[in-house]
């Protein structure tokens, strides 16, 4: 889930009065990572609201349900997953960023660690990720749930425009969609497609992957 998501179910759930309680403490609560303070961020906190199962009281306060979360995801993000973050030369949250942008594209262990293995390749020749989950998150998520400018924020997310990651995760990724960040299958890929019936395919050339969409 997104931000907007995780915080429209914490409200339809009882667990807040309102959204509005949500979004404001999102805001104001001091942050427990080293999460870029940056304009071109859209939710402060997307990517470390950890997905899990929490148990609250009805309506509680906004800051008592996020400090929460972000106690969990905490315990989470282990000293084990930042010094291997190191090694790779990226950021935690980089690695953060890069395992939401998995948990939208693949559906399971072994296809996140080739879609991750996309990724990583991609980067690594300053090659465009140009992810179609980067173009709904825009257009579902962020343009829905914010006022003024709605465009704004397009050309930091939309992965077709912007020359590496996003500015930022794009939902709140689990243990699989991060250990798949942190451990790319070992491929040559630079491309991948998904069918309707769930199939994916890889290739490391443009001219193959068009076969498989054409077909």
């Amino acid at each position: 889930y997104s931000v907007p998501q995780i915080f429209e179910l914490l409200v339809k759930k009882g667990v807040c009065a309102s959204e509005d309680f949500l979004y404001n403490a999102m805001n104001s609560i001091e942050l427990p990572f080293n999460i870029p303070e940056s304009e071109m961020r859209c939710f402060r906190l997307e990517g470390y609201l950890y997905p899990d199962t929490y148990e609250f009281y009805r309506l509680s306060k906004g800051t008592d349900v996020i400090n929460r979360i972000l106690k969990n995801t905490k315990s989470k993000l282990t000293a084990e997953y930042k010094q291997k973050a190191e090694s790779l030369g990226f950021t935690m949250d980089e690695i953060i960023t890069m395992a939401s942008l998995i948990e939208k594209e693949a559906p399971d262990r072994d296809t996140m660690r080739k879609v991750s293995s996309v990724i990583h390749n991609r980067l690594a020749i300053n090659m465009k990720l140009q992810l179609d989950a980067t173009v709904y998150y825009v257009e579902r998520y962020i343009k829905p749930n914010i006022s003024g400018d709605i465009n704004r924020y397009n050309s930091y997310y939309n992965t077709r425009k912007c020359s590496a990651l996003p500015a930022g995760p794009i939902c709140n990724p689990g243990k699989k969609a991060i250990e798949a960040a942190l451990n790319p299958a070992d491929t040559d890929y630079l491309y991948f497609y998904s069918d309707k019936a769930g199939n994916y395919y890889f290739s490391a050339t443009y001219e193959e992957i068009k076969t498989y969409y054409e077909n």
